[in-house]
């Protein structure tokens, strides 16, 4: 994933706050930059302070002092930020002027307006891409003999849900009494694992979208999805409980299955936030990676907690 170093020119105009507009000219038409947008004030340790837009102070008094021409703060950025977070953090300013400073705030260089929109212009292809599942490596479609290909890319994710699916069919068995007992609990399944998917998703897709924009802290992520996931899954849950009473009649087994519903929404928020965060960590795509991973441990973790509760109170 490149970085806001990676997009960097180190050849920008520069001066001090208190020089004058027609040496500063003199000095830019000189030294020829490669940005040329804005002007940067740095101080005696190179530490920025400021800018001046080139119009400002190609219209300015040869005399003016540049302090006094100063424009709008520049965004500024580390250079080992996330590359698409630093374009998407100028575009939400309304300012293309994107600074690369270090700790202690020295001016390094600054990122070209060019290459936030060739940046921007290349994640916006890569996210419709993905969307119609194309791998953006590859953006054409295969030849209509690339069968095999085909073939090989969608397995492995194919053969997880399959795996999946085996261990979750092998965490019911683990409750066959149960299920003997109250055969009605089958009939429940397709609920409590739908809507752990559907929750989880959810988490999923706000969490990845706010990756984009930069790092999401573990610790807030998970106190946030928690207390979210106990909110959502105590609603959905009594609801669930209260209809099956209204039309089934049987407490305890309304009871289950609200519990459940509450127990595996808080789960799901869990697992959904751990996994992207933890795939973005390792530099691997959490949008394109999380998605199937987490579906396969959501529905083995519901099966388990639905029958574990199912086994505790029945």
């Amino acid at each position: 994933m490149p970085t806001a170093a990676d997009l960097m020119t180190r050849a920008v105009p520069r001066a001090s706050p208190t020089d004058r507009a027609d040496a500063t000219l003199a000095a830019l038409r000189r030294s020829r930059p490669e940005e040329a947008g804005h002007l940067y004030l740095v101080d005696e340790g190179s530490r920025l302070v400021g800018q001046v837009p080139l119009e400002s102070l190609i219209l300015a008094d040869p005399a003016a002092r540049l302090d006094g021409l100063r424009g709008d703060p520049p965004v500024e950025v580390h250079p080992e930020d996330d590359a698409e977070a630093v374009a998407l953090a100028a575009v939400e300013r309304h300012d293309a002027d994107v600074a690369i400073v270090d700790a202690q705030r020295r001016l390094l260089g600054a990122i070209p307006i060019g290459h936030l929109l060739a940046l921007l212009h290349e994640e916006h292809v890569d996210d419709w891409l993905r969307m119609g599942g194309i791998d953006p490596a590859h953006p054409l479609p295969p030849k209509q003999d690339g069968a095999f290909d085909s073939f090989k890319a969608r397995m492995p994710w194919l053969l997880m849900g399959l795996a999946g699916g085996w261990l979750a069919a092998g965490v019911a068995s683990l409750f066959e009494a149960a299920l003997e007992r109250e055969i009605v609990l089958a009939f429940f399944l397709p609920l409590v694992v739908y809507m752990a998917d559907a929750v989880g998703t959810q988490t999923e897709t706000i969490l990845v979208r706010a990756l984009a924009y930069g790092k999401v802290p573990l610790a807030g992520q998970l106190l946030r999805e928690g207390l979210l996931g106990l909110l959502i899954g105590g609603a959905i849950g009594g609801v669930a409980a209260a209809g099956l009473l209204f039309f089934d009649g049987r407490g305890l087994l309304a009871a289950v299955v609200g519990l459940t519903l509450a127990v595996t929404a808080v789960i799901a928020t869990l697992v959904a936030s751990l996994l992207p965060l933890g795939l973005a960590k390792l530099g691997a795509d959490p949008a394109l990676a999380s998605g199937p991973i987490a579906t396969v441990l959501q529905d083995i973790l519901s099966v388990a907690v639905y029958l574990g509760i199912a086994t505790a109170l029945l």
